[in-house]
């Protein structure tokens, strides 16, 4: 179904009012060690046109090792220093720089949440009206799922979903009339490419390439499942030759840190494959044709309850963040499996099949992870979001048959918006707002050239901002803190600082000084605890002045200034 320009020139309209909205509401700061770290990959691309950090540090005769820390996000290889996640995200956000400045970070992830937004409106003009359901349907992905939040943060999530939309899209189309190789190919290597932008996709593209090739074999369309597994292969091979372009190794370092966290549990997936046997049971047994039609319906909505409550259970904490990754559209999914079910038989609905049971085995995998904190579930799960939409958009006229379906779609879309909401709040906004008053902290009482030195290499990635203007050292042990400070001297440095917790314990740090204030406390964050896990208040931070050692007359005769 085509739309003529005048209504894709609304749809555009109503999406850049709300990202220009977006841009103007986010608070600038960044909210989390890899974003840090990956602002410090985008503005190294704009100043030095290298994916090598050029840090201040080693022109004053500092290592790679000395900036990287014993862990995070920075690692030292060959004497140089990289950063481990994916560079494309940051690259892409760099071409933006010269035009919105500082304020790319803010721009690059709104820029590509509603572009995904603008090709999910292509893919439903495909197959439905412009009517109520379509503006639902765009709603829901934006405001009645955790897409929304990817707003806030410099991360190539928002790319990854663009990647996995962009996917769907030529999909759309090799399902929809236009069949072609080309397309159903470039499709996989997206849904692959949404994985080496960000690792936790690779749930969500091992389910695709997993349903996609049971489908198609199903329905003996060799020709297609070759193309699907010529698409991984190809993923596959640019994920090794980048680790190892990249990094020097597969698997590379970005691997080697996230993939433990997306460990499976062996026991939830029993729990998991206990209730997936018992849900088809029931299932099947509510397709017998003796039974009557109270009885089929009731084994029916059971075996989606089973499943879902299977789900739930084994995803372990249970909180707002877990109930907006099972946003209320994905229900739908297992609304209408027996007729769907019919129609393969019929050797037709096969798109429909293959994200049905995609989003099926990715609400599976991230169910059984091992750790299954808040964020990680949630980012296991969150690329699925596209995948849902568009199903509910091939399956309308069995969904939405009544128009009560739509406003119980749209009342739980509201509910996990306000949900989404107050979770920014209190996660990403907060620590925006902190992070961006510790660079104003940082610049207000250091100048540029001065050495800051870390106890903790978190606080050397969020302060991405300064990385060019300081000089950020990190301390793997406090003797290795007390090394740093001795290999300054003044002819070099100016000043040195020391971030710290403990200010007491730094050699230098004379607190009776009286020719100017030698420390500056910088509160926790509001309503944050320390690690005793009590009530009590988080710790404060300090900045210490520390004294430099004065240049002796061999390192005058080196060359010293």
């Amino acid at each position: 179904m085509t739309r003529n320009p005048g209504e894709n020139l609304f749809l555009v309209f109503v999406l850049a009012a709300l990202a220009v909205v977006l841009f103007a509401l986010v608070p600038p700061g960044l909210s989390s060690n890899e974003e840090g770290v990956q602002y410090v990959q985008m503005k190294n691309i704009v100043l030095h046109g290298s994916f090598e950090i050029r840090s201040p540090a080693l022109g004053l005769g500092f290592e790679a090792e000395d900036l990287a820390g014993p862990r995070g996000f920075f690692e030292s290889r060959g004497g140089r220093l990289y950063a481990i996640p994916p560079p494309l995200f940051p690259w892409m956000a760099s071409l933006l720089y010269p035009v919105f400045g500082e304020r790319a970070v803010d721009f690059a992830p709104i820029l590509f949440v509603f572009l995904s937004a603008l090709f999910l409106g292509l893919i439903l003009d495909r197959v439905m009206k412009r009517d109520a359901l379509f503006w639902l349907l765009l709603a829901a992905f934006l405001f009645g799922s955790p897409v929304f939040m990817q707003g806030f943060q410099f991360s190539g999530m928002a790319l990854a979903l663009f990647l996995v939309v962009s996917a769907l899209w030529l999909l759309a189309g090799h399902f929809g009339g236009n069949p072609s190789w080309a397309k159903l190919f470039l499709a996989s290597v997206l849904v692959g490419a949404s994985a080496i932008v960000r690792i936790e996709c690779l749930v969500i593209v091992f389910s695709y390439y997993l349903c996609a090739a049971i489908v198609l074999y199903a329905h003996r369309r060799l020709g297609d499942l070759w193309t699907v597994f010529a698409g991984g292969v190809f993923c596959l091979i640019v994920l090794i030759l980048h680790d190892v372009v990249f990094h020097g190794r597969f698997p590379g370092p970005y691997l080697q840190l996230l993939l433990p966290f997306y460990a499976l549990s062996p026991i939830r997936l029993a729990v998991l494959g206990g209730g997936l046997a018992l849900s088809c049971a029931l299932f099947i047994l509510s397709r017998q044709e003796e039974i009557g039609p109270v009885r089929k319906a009731v084994l029916s909505v059971l075996s989606v309850i089973l499943l879902f409550g299977a789900v739930l259970t084994t995803a372990a904490r249970i909180t707002v963040s877990h109930l907006m990754a099972l946003f209320p559209a994905a229900l739908f999914v297992f609304y209408g499996i027996p007729e769907r079910l019919e129609r393969l038989k019929k050797k037709g609905g096969i798109l429909e099949a293959i994200l049905a049971a995609t989003v099926v085995v990715c609400l599976v995998l991230g169910a059984a992870i091992l750790h299954p904190g808040n964020w990680i579930v949630l980012s296991v799960w969150l690329p699925m979001v596209p995948l849902v939409i568009v199903l509910l958009a091939l399956e309308r006229d069995l969904i939405f048959s009544t128009v009560g379906m739509c406003l119980v779609l749209a009342f739980f879309c509201g509910v996990a918006f306000v949900n989404g909401i107050q979770e920014s709040k209190a996660r990403f906004l907060k620590y925006r707002d902190y992070n961006a008053a510790r660079m104003a902290f940082l610049e207000k009482y250091t100048s540029a050239g001065n050495v800051i030195l870390f106890d903790d290499t978190g606080d050397m990635e969020h302060a991405g901002p300064l990385f060019f203007d300081r000089v950020f050292l990190v301390a793997r042990s406090p003797g290795d803190r007390d090394r740093l400070v001795r290999a300054l001297t003044a002819g070099k440095v100016e000043r040195a600082y020391v971030w710290t917790g403990n200010p007491m314990g730094i050699g230098g740090f004379n607190p009776y000084s009286a020719e100017e204030t030698a420390v500056f406390v910088f509160p926790a964050p509001p309503r944050s605890k320390s690690c005793c896990g009590g009530s009590c208040k988080g710790k404060d931070d300090y900045l210490v002045r520390v004294n430099i050692p004065e240049l002796t007359a061999a390192d005058t005769g080196r060359g010293g200034s």
